[in-house]
């Protein structure tokens, strides 16, 4: 896969330095999924410079396991290591989900584009749940 060079609706940097909370990853993949989908990528900073992925992290089934378990309805993402620049970085895959997705902490969420054009995720209004 050829490392992306920046985050866009569909493309997710996370830095992974201080270990990325679990629940905050959570809300980004089900952002995504409830958006356009896309891909996630842990170990990297915003401005796309990979500097690895904590080791809590680099086992991608236990990920992949973890996210479906602390989503509803599960989300079924693929997970596998990538090395740039001699950092490993966890590569994420988020499919769009068919159906409105939340946390097992009960948090809807979207993503979308800021004025200046980066992405940030946001959580759902009511009416926007309504709608879906």
């Amino acid at each position: 896969m050829e490392k992306p060079d920046k985050e866009t609706l569909t493309i997710e940097f996370k830095s992974d330095r201080k270990c990325y909370s679990m629940s905050k990853l959570y809300e980004d993949l089900v952002g995504m999924a409830n958006t356009d989908g896309g891909w996630l990528f842990l170990g990297m900073e915003d401005d796309g410079t990979p500097t690895g992925v904590n080791h809590q992290h680099k086992n991608c089934q236990h990920m992949e396991a973890s996210i479906q378990d602390h989503t509803v309805p599960s989300l079924f993402v693929h997970a596998h290591m990538e090395e740039w620049k001699g950092c490993e970085v966890l590569a994420i895959e988020v499919p769009i989900s068919r159906q409105l997705m939340m946390t097992s902490e009960g948090k809807y969420l979207r993503r979308r584009l800021k004025q200046d054009g980066t992405p940030e995720t946001v959580a759902l209004k009511p009416y926007e749940i309504l709608q879906r």
